[in-house]
């Protein structure tokens, strides 16, 4: 049976996106990889580019048994994606960066919602925009959400 972290890494590569799955500190040295290069353009030396979908590893969640015996995850997720910043960008710069991140969000809660491994998602989603996050010169569009699996295992 698959893991709520390997649903979520299908939605995103899925997007055609660059997937990381780490702690917001270890996210921190795998971003480190992305440099800006000779063509102002960040790029990271092993291939990766961005912008980038992280799954940032759950500190908590919920096990739901049901009546019946059947137990399902939901972890507490931050789903988190990022782009590169225009170098000495404007303030109008980094709101269309901005934008295009939580169009990024928004098209990876559509996907959640039509996956029928996971149950679909409803209410407010909490997002946060940083702005040279992660020691590095990003845009980061951070939702929070409960992503729980469809169906459940027998206990």
């Amino acid at each position: 049976m698959e893991t709520v972290e390997q649903r979520v890494k299908a939605i995103i590569e899925g997007m055609g996106l660059d997937y990381i799955c780490e702690s917001w500190a270890r996210s921190n040295a795998v971003l480190d990889r992305y440099r800006r290069r000779a063509d102002k353009r960040v790029k990271a030396d092993d291939g990766h580019r961005l912008p980038v979908g992280i799954y940032i590893q759950p500190t908590s969640g919920t096990l739901n048994i049901a009546e019946r015996g059947s137990v399902t995850d939901a972890p507490s997720c931050l789903v988190a994606f990022a782009d590169e910043m225009p170098f000495d960008y404007t303030g109008r710069q980094a709101q269309d960066v901005a934008e295009r991140m939580k169009a990024l969000a928004e098209e990876f809660l559509r996907r959640v919602n039509a996956d029928e491994w996971l149950k679909p998602i409803s209410g407010n989603i909490a997002y946060n925009i940083a702005y040279d996050r992660l020691d590095a010169n990003l845009c980061v569009v951070t939702i929070t959400a409960t992503i729980e699996e469809a169906w459940g295992r027998c206990i």
